[in-house]
């Protein structure tokens, strides 16, 4: 068993050996500065991004804002139209009224014009039966 021990490698030999393979080979500040760069570069893609839907909520808040104005002026245009509305219906009923009153009147000036007209037929032929009953006794 001690031999299996042996021949498996010490993880902190292992990272000892890498750090100064690095450090000799000057790779290890290359490669930080290579993440480093590339951290920056994922921090400028981000902020891009960032500005990008920030623009993006304010053109859909304008949009949304405008649409909100068309509406209210599209309430105070329906509210003058049916206040309008209101008033025409009232003139209506007014000159209604007015048509009422004045078909009554004449349709009273009517009634009166037949019954006085009735009495000038009666008349005339109360005053004809009157001269046919003195022609009629003239001749007698």
């Amino acid at each position: 068993m001690t031999e299996a021990l042996a021949q498996t490698p010490n993880p902190q030999a292992v990272i000892d050996q890498t750090a100064t393979f690095y450090l000799n080979q000057g790779v290890l500040g290359a490669t930080c500065l290579v993440f480093i760069g590339l951290f920056v570069g994922a921090c400028l893609v981000i902020r891009a991004l960032y500005k990008d839907l920030k623009a993006s909520h304010a053109a859909a808040l304008a949009a949304q804002i405008a649409d909100r104005e068309k509406v209210v002026l599209a309430l105070n245009a329906a509210a003058s139209a049916a206040e309008k509305a209101a008033t025409a219906q009232s003139s209506l009923a007014a000159a209604l009224e007015t048509n009422k009153d004045a078909s009554e009147d004449l349709t009273k000036q009517v009634e009166l014009a037949a019954q006085e007209t009735r009495h000038a037929v009666g008349n005339i032929l109360a005053a004809i039966n009157g001269l046919a009953t003195q022609a009629a006794r003239g001749r007698a």
